[in-house]
Parts: structure tokens; sequence; C-alpha cells
């Protein structure tokens, strides 16, 4: 098996300009990345690929980020999604499905601290918790 040692995020938004210069972000600071040009496409990936987050938009033609997202976490519900809007703030029932939400304004700083936050809160996996838990009660019988 091949161990991913970057962190796969995937991108999806309708605008082109906002996702290529969202994609160079991202990879200018190490992370690997997935762009879709619309709701469809970011599924298909999201389905077909292992990914660590989504940063998607909300206003696509065809499906907003909203259905986008809840179709996402009704099948990978472990994987923090943020949401981006030009529209700020949206309703509370837009928000259901999505682990954070940040406007488009936001200075890309803001981005990539937000979702590090997303991705330091996941749930590791069940092998991490059980070796740190084993290590941590056999720490003491080695003296």
């Amino acid at each position: 098996m091949i161990s991913r040692l970057k962190t796969t995020i995937l991108c999806v938004d309708d605008h082109w300009s906002g996702l290529i210069g969202r994609k160079m972000l991202l990879e200018s600071n190490g992370y690997e990345v997935l762009a879709a040009t619309g709701g469809d496409e970011g599924l298909r990936l999201f389905l077909s690929h292992s990914v660590d987050a989504v940063v998607l938009d909300y206003q696509m033609p065809g499906m907003n980020g909203d259905v986008v997202a809840a179709k996402m976490k009704r099948t990978k519900s472990h994987v923090p999604i943020m949401l981006l809007s030009s529209y700020g703030p949206l309703p509370k029932s837009k928000l259901e499905a999505v682990d954070t939400f940040l406007s488009k304004s936001q200075p890309p700083k803001i981005l990539l601290s937000t979702l590090q936050q997303l991705l330091n809160r996941r749930p590791r996996p069940f092998f991490s918790r059980w070796f740190e838990t084993w290590r941590s009660r056999n720490e003491g019988v080695r003296q």
C-alpha cells in the first residue's frame, strides 16, 4: 500500500479563477489539491479519491454547495467540509452539512488557518488511538 504523505484537499468552485487561485495557494502550502468546476464533478472526485477535507463554493449552477455537502456527508461523514460564499452570512439551514463557513473576501491566511483547524479536529483512525493508549500504558513498565 502506498502511503500518502500529503494532505489531499478537494476544491469545488464553478468560477475558474477562484478555483485556480485556491489550488495554487493550497499547493504552495504543501497540500495535494483535486479541483472540480461543479457539484457533479466534485461528488465524482469525492467518491473516487481519498480526500482529507473539502473546500466548497456555495453558489454554483445546477447544485449549490449546501446540497453537494449533504451528499458528501451521507457517504463519508468524517471528511470536514468548508463552505465558501461571496454572499455572507448564509442561513443556518444552508450550513447543516458543513463544518465551517468562510466568506470569500477573507484573506488567504484565514482560509489556511481555518483549514488547518478542521484537519486537526478530525477523528484519528482507530489504530493510532489504540497505539497511543498502548504506549501510555506500557511506558512505566520498561524502567
